[in-house]
């Protein structure tokens, strides 16, 4: 597993939106989520609600990006690696109220409304490259590689 450096687990914590990206037969999707957290060994789950196009593109194609940035500041990072979809049910309730109560009243609210009716899924994300997204910083060079051999085989001239 990756170690996501601190600036990035900070900076992720800090914001309240995350905005994911996934892609299936050349079809790419953006996408936010409010809804998050990150645990203690920087694997991201978000609530996945609605079973629309990133739930479709997820099902079909793990590799996901998300980014973070701070507006303010101009300072950000895209992560890639894979997603998947959370089954141990255990594991699902303690996310979901973990996502929950990190959400303000309001929030957390219609998130439990939805989660009612619709039974949304969680996402685990697990890094396997970090990229700065800061404009004074060379945003084609990696600031984490997992060395994973999987990710090895993969064409690096696609980043």
């Amino acid at each position: 597993m990756s170690v996501i450096p601190d600036k990035v687990k900070k900076l992720i914590s800090k914001e309240k939106i995350l905005i994911i990206g996934t892609s299936y037969r050349g079809i790419a999707n953006v996408s936010p989520r409010t809804a998050f957290h990150i645990d203690s060994n920087g694997v991201i789950y978000w609530l996945e609600i609605f079973r629309h196009k990133t739930f479709r593109n997820i099902s079909k194609n793990s590799w996901s990006s998300v980014l973070v940035f701070d507006k303010k500041n101009l300072v950000g990072f895209q992560l890639k690696g894979k997603a998947s979809f959370v089954v141990d049910t255990k594991i699902k309730s303690q996310i979901m109220m973990t996502i929950v109560d990190r959400l303000n009243r309001l929030h957390s609210k219609k998130i439990l409304q939805s989660a009612k009716s619709l039974r949304p899924n969680i996402v685990k994300f697990s890094t396997k490259l970090i990229f700065s997204m800061n404009p004074n910083e060379l945003s084609d060079s990696p600031v984490l590689v997992n060395s994973n051999k999987e990710l090895l085989k993969t064409n690096h001239t696609q980043w």
